[in-house]
């Protein structure tokens, strides 16, 4: 027998012995919480504040590490977090807007969008949305405003505000040199 295989058979041994007492302890320590989640899932298949704490844990992990493995791995416990479609959405946004071509475009605004349906209240999708219509098509300057003006009506950190600020004045100013020069 592996080494792995033993040590889940004998954590789902001392679970079953002992009960759910001894998982309140586990539940504050999220490194357990994350090396031992099949197992624990496995032996308390209905305990919800337990499946609750190894997605905090997972999100915790993913987030600090940007790991996208980790949001996956959320998914799979629980198929509807927000927070983990909201950042795997963000990533394939992000990949498919360095593709740098227009159908690489259409996919990050539709996953931007997915992102922004995910969370509503974060401004983020809407300023990597505006950064992919712009990319699209150099001469629309209505939808990059819009998804601007989206971004800045939502929470952003002071850093991306600034951006989303000064990439928004960027394109008044194109768009004020276009129209200048075909008056």
């Amino acid at each position: 027998m592996n080494k792995p295989f033993i040590y889940t058979f004998l954590t789902l041994l001392v679970f079953l012995y002992e009960g759910c007492s001894s998982l309140s302890p586990s539940i504050n320590n999220p490194s357990y919480l994350i090396a031992n989640s099949d197992s624990l899932l496995l032996a308390n298949p209905e305990d919800d504040e337990l499946r609750n704490a190894i997605v905090d844990a997972r999100l915790s992990v993913a987030k600090s590490k940007n790991n996208l493995n980790e949001f996956k791995k959320v998914l799979q416990i629980d198929p509807k977090n927000r927070t983990a479609q909201y950042h795997i959405y963000m990533a394939e946004g992000i990949t498919n807007h360095k593709k740098g071509h227009k159908n690489g475009q259409w996919d990050a605004i539709q996953s931007f969008a997915k992102a922004a349906t995910a969370i509503d209240t974060v401004g983020n999708p809407y300023y990597w949305m505006g950064l992919a219509y712009e990319k699209k098509d150099e001469m629309d300057f209505e939808l990059p405003l819009e998804s601007y003006d989206k971004a800045l009506s939502l929470f952003l950190t002071n850093e991306v505000r600034t951006k989303v600020d000064s990439t928004r004045e960027q394109l008044l100013k194109r768009k004020k040199t276009y129209e200048d020069f075909w008056k």
